[in-house]
């Protein structure tokens, strides 16, 4: 598990499937593209969801709802303790700690409490800390002489010198080595052990191209087998996630963007170039893969204090005090799952019990904006759970929407560009983002929206529920026209953030009564840019206008067009219809 602050943001929206058996009729929600049944498990309520303790994780009340006719309906109050609340919308750099939808949460809170399994069961039995000082690699433990099978590890029939060379990583025998040996033939996580080596098979040779390709050892690949068994939905107890057990901050400095959408620690391929890159810079630090591999576990800073105290490597600063015990029992653990793995058979792992799960190649398709993934299925002739283990990243039963790259079976990328044109309008989903406000109530909210209270219930996973929470995020719902708002209910829009001092040119202010234009930032879903660009200086915006889209319109990217018009964080800036911005450069 990486080791960075951890950050503490928290989004409290939830975008949850379409309960199973819904009697709702897609007409009933005017303007939305229609969401075809999805067999999706319906949303629980928060205290029957299955409990996993993760470290700053935000207290969430689940949202509840009132529709405008109804006397007894509460409006949103301040709750018990600060919410964190973020844009109306779910940015790309907000932190993914809002709940995954149901069907992804059921993976992710399996393999999560495999991994609090196994951390229950090595704290019991103290594993990996050897009671007598563990010798140096410089210094051979005691019964492994050179020419001579190793005592520690009898069932393998050479010597340690051997054994060295069959790794491009440094492998040492000694007693901390073997207590994780004997632990993982134990009886109570040889089954776990059996999981892992089964899915060794699917990513060996995926992640040995990645770390050669960064010039690490192939052999660090059992870095990620301690760290998840290779199980990309895993979180840990200090919500490090996905194979190579990235934290939210140490993923985001590695590239890795988490966001209501998606979380990419969990991507395979792109976590395991993340993690190639953080070890390389573990090791120019630190001088040694035993050291880089504790980095990895402890961080760098911890490893810099032992070696301020005169420990000089690893094993020696075991001995110590600064290095905690699950760091001690890192390495050997990792040393302990490579010769259990390059040697399963002689420590009692039969071919016939560990069932080789093939490396399963793919299709790409690109899409673009929100699109259900049950009828992207549908086109593809595949399962829509096929397309989630394919796709460990995405957090709904949508993708995100802006342009995304979904894998698919190999072979189904044919039959989907052949149904996709027929099945495309009805993939198809609007949203616009809420951020409960004092006051709100389910029916003030829908009809500002145009939109129906059902609509935002299901969209959201609300049952009966009294109470809305100020901060929460809610996803509306929306016409395709863009965001309609009731003639005698204004918008009531968060202030706009004032420009810099010192911006170019400030947007004109919009009238008071102006109703919010659309999403700041994010593409609507099925949104297609007019073909005739904006050819004069400036621009009045529009219904269903956003940032993005008028950026492309101008042809220069959203930096660019923010920097003209001063405004400084695009995704908390309040979009109005009648605002004029300035599209091009001055004196351009």
């Amino acid at each position: 598990m990486t080791r960075l602050p951890l950050a503490a943001a928290a989004l409290a929206a939830l975008l949850a499937a379409v309960p199973t058996g819904a009697t709702q009729e897609l007409d009933e929600l005017p303007g939305l593209a229609p969401l075809p049944e999805t067999g999706l498990v319906a949303s629980e309520a928060a205290s029957d969801a299955p409990a996993i303790a993760f470290a700053d994780r935000a207290a969430a009340e689940p949202l509840t709802s009132s529709a405008a006719t109804d006397p007894g309906a509460e409006p949103a109050t301040e709750p018990a303790e600060p919410a964190a609340t973020a844009a109306a919308v779910p940015a790309a750099g907000a932190p993914a700690e809002s709940e995954d939808d149901p069907a992804v949460k059921l993976e992710v809170d399996a393999e999560s409490r495999e991994l609090q399994e196994l951390k229950k069961a090595e704290e019991a039995a103290q594993v990996g800390e050897a009671s007598a000082p563990v010798p140096s690699p410089a210094e051979p433990a005691p019964g492994v002489e050179a020419g001579e099978r190793i005592a520690l590890l009898p069932e393998i029939d050479h010597d340690l010198a051997t054994l060295q060379a069959e790794f491009d990583i440094p492998i040492d025998v000694n007693e901390a080595v073997a207590q994780w040996v004997r632990f993982f033939q134990g009886p109570q996580i040889r089954p776990h052990f059996v999981k892992w080596l089964s899915r060794y098979s699917r990513y060996e040779a995926q992640y040995r191209t990645i770390l050669k390709e960064h010039g690490l050892p192939e052999d660090t690949i059992f870095l990620a087998m301690i760290e998840s068994g290779f199980a990309n939905f895993a979180y840990s107890w200090a919500r490090a996630s996905g194979p190579w057990q990235f934290i939210s901050s140490t993923g985001r400095t590695f590239g890795l963007k988490q966001d209501f959408w998606v979380d990419e620690r969990r991507d395979p391929d792109k976590a395991a170039h993340a993690a190639a890159k953080y070890l390389t810079e573990l090791r120019q630090q630190l001088g040694d893969w035993r050291l880089a591999w504790a980095g990895y576990n402890a961080g760098a800073g911890t490893i810099m204090r032992a070696r301020a105290r005169g420990q000089r490597d690893f094993w020696e600063m075991t001995q110590g005090r600064v290095l905690r015990r699950e760091t001690k029992g890192y390495v050997p653990k990792l040393m302990a799952a490579a010769i259990v793995t390059k040697h399963r058979e002689a420590f009692g792992f039969r071919d016939d019990e560990v069932e080789r799960l093939e490396r399963i190649e793919t299709d790409d398709v690109q899409l673009s904006g929100s699109v259900m993934l049950n009828v992207v299925a549908r086109a593809a002739g595949v399962s829509e759970r096929e397309i989630m283990d394919l796709n460990p990243e995405l957090r709904r039963a949508v993708t995100p929407p802006r342009p995304f790259t979904l894998r698919l079976p190999k072979g189904s990328a044919e039959s989907f560009s052949q149904n996709w044109p027929a099945l495309e309008r009805t993939a198809r989903a609007n949203f616009a983002g809420h951020v409960v406000q004092r006051g709100d109530t389910l029916g003030a909210i829908a009809l500002r929206f145009g939109t129906q209270v059902d609509g935002i219930m299901q969209l959201n996973g609300l049952t009966t529920a009294r109470r809305l929470r100020i901060g929460q995020e809610l996803l509306i719902p929306v016409p395709r026209g863009g965001l309609q708002v009731a003639k005698g209910e204004p918008a009531k829009p968060a202030p706009a953030r004032p420009a810099a001092a010192a911006a170019p040119a400030a947007p004109a202010a919009a009238p008071a009564s102006a109703k919010l234009a659309g999403t700041p930032i994010m593409e609507p879903a099925g949104y297609r840019p007019p073909p005739v660009p904006i050819a004069g200086p400036r621009h009045v915006v529009q219904d269903g206008d956003t940032l993005w889209s008028i950026s492309q319109r101008v042809g220069v990217d959203l930096d660019t067009l923010c920097k003209w018009n001063g405004i400084r964080n695009p995704r908390r800036f309040t979009l109005k219809i009648g605002t004029e911005l300035l599209v091009k450069a001055q004196g351009g």
